[in-house]
C-alpha cells in the first residue's frame, strides 16, 4: 500500500478501491517549466568571475523554487544568499541545494571570488 499524504487521500484512495478502479497513486513525474526572469540583488565581479547575490529576511516557498529552478536551469551561476537572521529552516535548505550562506553581511572572501 502506497504512503499517502493525508485522510483526503487515504478516503479517495479506498472509493478507488472499491470501486474496484485500476490506478496508480504517484507513480508518474511529469515536468513542467514556469517561465520567468531571475532579478539578483546584487551581481558581484570577482577576479573568478560573477557572483549572484540574494538577500533575504525570510525566504518563501515560492523563491526557494525559483531559486532552485535557476540554479539547475544554470548550474553555471554562482548563486549565494545573505540572510537578514539565521533561521535554521532557511539555513538548512540552502545547505541541502548547494547554496553558499552568510548571515547579515557579504563575507570578505565572497568579494575575492571565494
Amino acid at each position: 500500500m502506497p504512503k499517502l499524504r493525508n485522510d483526503f487521500e487515504r478516503s479517495l484512495d479506498r472509493f478507488l478501491r472499491r470501486k474496484k478502479v485500476n490506478f496508480k497513486y504517484e507513480s508518474e513525474k511529469i515536468p513542467y517549466v514556469i517561465a520567468g526572469h531571475y532579478l539578483p540583488d546584487y551581481v558581484i565581479e570577482t577576479k573568478l568571475g560573477k557572483i549572484y547575490v540574494e538577500a533575504k529576511g525570510y525566504l518563501r516557498p515560492e523563491s526557494k523554487r525559483k531559486m532552485v529552478a535557476v540554479k539547475r536551469q544554470h548550474p553555471e551561476m554562482d548563486i549565494r544568499f545573505v540572510f537578514y537572521s539565521r533561521r535554521p529552516s532557511q539555513i538548512k535548505w540552502a545547505d541541502k541545494q548547494g547554496f553558499k550562506w552568510a548571515i547579515k553581511e557579504i563575507p570578505e572572501e565572497w568579494l575575492l571570488g571565494m
